[in-house]
């Protein structure tokens, strides 16, 4: 799973510079993204499935999402199987593992704090070691 985190944590990175895993230090600047993991499971011959989820995070002055929506298209990209632009049908390597991802949903999330405003796009990843 460490690397898998590196791999995403990485690539999320040329995306936009404030990556946190699990959750994000109390003084964090908005926008940000957060990456967390749910529990996976294994076939038993190599293949892995890790669902991702990946949330973005801004508290907009004006209440205005359009940064937030923005960032989350760019994270997500076109989806397009021979060249995405982003992560949905992305396959990211180290040369250990790869990793493919495919774009499971999106939610609207409410935060307690109604300043705060909230995506959330889960992934399944397909990861086979080497």
């Amino acid at each position: 799973m460490i690397e898998l985190r590196r791999l995403l944590q990485t690539y999320l990175a040329t995306i936009h510079p404030r990556v946190y895993f699990e959750s994000a230090p109390d003084d964090a600047l908005y926008p940000y993204l957060v990456v967390d993991f749910a529990p996976s499971f294994s076939d038993g011959e190599g293949l892995e499935t890790v669902p991702v989820e990946i949330d973005g995070w801004d508290a907009p002055v004006d209440g205005n999402t359009t940064v937030l929506e923005q960032l989350m298209k760019s994270v997500n990209g076109n989806g397009n199987i021979k060249s995405p632009t982003g992560l949905d049908k992305r396959t990211l390597t180290d040369g250990q593992i790869y990793a493919t991802f495919y774009l499971d949903g999106k939610a609207t999330v409410t935060d307690p704090d109604p300043r705060i405003k909230r995506r959330q796009y889960r992934y399944q990843a397909k990861v086979f070691e080497i």
